[in-house]
């Protein structure tokens, strides 16, 4: 066996300025940086992460014979695992293999855990390590709950996965977003608010900071630094926040803008682009720094809006949702499709769907059931129908770390 070659000092020190931005420590990281004249691209990553992370579990395992991964944890997560993540995070979709390459076999996927508001769940997400979630409702309500609970449900009293409930919108929740150190919760309402939580505050179930608008929020995205805030109302201009000073951003140009409500907002995960779907059937890809749209896909969905919007990791391909029933995957930089998933029926709902943690599959309910639609995102071959729900599912969400999701109805 070969010996490892050592790690330098400037690799591990680029590792923890990065770990430090994707936490939302940009300034910590730039004093690093100057302190100790790291050479460092200054863009946020969770690899420092992914590696102690596999060092912890490597330690866990060699110093014990417990099996941690409980039979329900194994159903839920396939043969995905921790280190499948680390070594999928650049996407292995290949545009020139569609036509050749083999389906994968989807996730066995098996209900955990169950909670529900007292009005229909419409959004949820994780925060960016995977430790939390949180679910949105109509009735104005949020509930954050523990992932580690929610796997490992022992039935004792003290094992209670829904860890704080929160009230402070006057209206149907929209949308949520984790700050990326995980200790901020963001949320949009038909209230025409963007609101603020700070978790780490036991107790606490009001924001500490909102955003007022004068329409309906649609839906929002953290920035990977944390710093700016983006956001989607039922007006045609995107907004973008800057957390600190709660200073409004917008695009003046006229003929970059949607021409209708915006439906979600996404930033990809270095922040260098971010995406908008809209009410008027177009998607666009904006610059994330001078903030100009690079791509305009118009009549992405036939005519009919366009639901959603998310970003590939490899930040070439954007894939779009929309009133047409199909779900579709475009080249970013010629404005083309490349494949389409068709199956689903979608044709008057805002349904949300979503990549698994490592892309391998795409996700996203039924208009006619209650199932979620598993496809192969290579292929675009309807892979399998999970089932379970007890009506539509409305939004799939991912975990960042495993094949796990939660589903909206």
């Amino acid at each position: 066996m070969e010996e490892a070659s050592p790690v330098s000092e400037n690799e591990v020190l680029s590792l923890i300025i990065s770990q430090l931005i994707a936490y939302g420590y940009s300034a910590i990281a730039q004093s690093v940086a100057d302190a100790t004249g790291a050479t460092s691209d200054m863009t946020p990553s969770h690899k420092l992460l992914e590696l102690v992370q596999l060092g912890k579990e490597k330690m866990e395992s060699d110093g014990s014979d417990d099996e941690e991964f409980t039979a329900d944890n194994a159903k839920l997560a396939s043969e995905s695992s921790p280190q499948d993540w680390a070594k999928a995070k650049g996407s292995s979709f290949d545009p020139e293999a569609i036509q050749t390459a083999a389906s994968k076999t989807p996730p066995n996927y098996v209900q955990l855990y169950y909670t529900q508001h007292k009005g229909p769940c419409r959004t949820a997400a994780f925060s960016a390590d995977g430790r939390f979630a949180a679910t949105g409702s109509h009735d104005s309500s949020l509930k954050v709950l523990d992932v580690q609970k929610m796997k490992k449900r022992t039935g004792e009293a003290g094992d209670k996965p829904v860890i704080r409930t929160l009230y402070d919108h006057t209206a149907p929740v929209n949308d949520l977003s984790f700050h990326p150190n995980g200790l901020v919760l963001a949320s949009c309402a038909e209230d025409q608010s963007v609101k603020l939580f700070d978790l780490s505050k036991s107790g606490v179930k009001r924001s500490f900071r909102y955003l007022q608008d004068g329409l309906p929020v649609k839906s929002i995205s953290f920035h990977p630094s944390g710093d700016f805030l983006l956001a989607g109302t039922d007006d045609a201009a995107v907004r973008i926040y800057d957390v600190k000073t709660l200073q409004c951003f917008t695009n003046s140009k006229t003929n970059e803008m949607h021409r209708g409500p915006i439906t979600q907002v996404r930033y990809s995960h270095t922040g260098r682009l971010f995406a908008t779907s809209s009410a008027d059937g177009s998607v666009r890809v904006w610059d994330g720094v001078s903030g100009q749209c690079v791509r305009c896909i118009e009549g992405a969905h036939g005519g009919g809006a366009a639901s959603s919007v998310r970003i590939m990791r490899n930040e070439r391909f954007v894939l779009t949702a929309g009133l047409d029933s199909t779900m579709r995957l475009w080249d970013i930089s010629s404005g083309r499709t490349v494949i389409e998933y068709r199956g689903h029926e979608q044709v008057s709902q805002m349904l949300q769907p979503a990549f698994t943690y490592n892309e391998d599959f795409v996700l996203i309910g039924d208009e006619t059931s209650s199932n979620a639609f598993c496809y192969d995102t290579q292929t675009g071959a309807l892979l399998t129908k999970i089932s379970g729900q007890n009506n539509m599912v409305r939004c799939v969400v991912p975990s960042p770390t495993d094949n796990g999701i939660l589903t909206c109805r």
